[in-house]
């Protein structure tokens, strides 16, 4: 388990809190506040979620994650490429 995924779940658990106090007390900035940390506590969870599954990948099929980050390299320089001669 990434560590993110364990920060991602305490902030959304807080963020549900803090947003239900604001809910039950009327203040609207707070439960704003609650809404936007569970959401950024979900975000960081997925990542966690997807750096898991990267290093799972990378375990158990190096190549395939050799081919993937070779296919990324490639889109990204002719990404680069193509952006710097429109400059020119």
């Amino acid at each position: 388990m990434d560590t993110h995924q364990v920060t991602g779940g305490i902030k959304n658990t807080a963020g549900a809190i803090e947003e239900g106090f604001g809910r039950m007390t009327g203040d609207r900035s707070t439960e704003v506040a609650g809404a936007a940390r569970k959401v950024a506590g979900q975000l960081e969870g997925a990542y966690g979620d997807a750096v898991d599954a990267t290093r799972a990948t990378v375990e158990h099929s190096p190549l395939l994650a050799l081919g993937i980050t070779a296919i990324a390299g490639f889109a990204l320089g002719a990404l680069v490429t193509g952006l710097s001669a429109r400059k020119g």
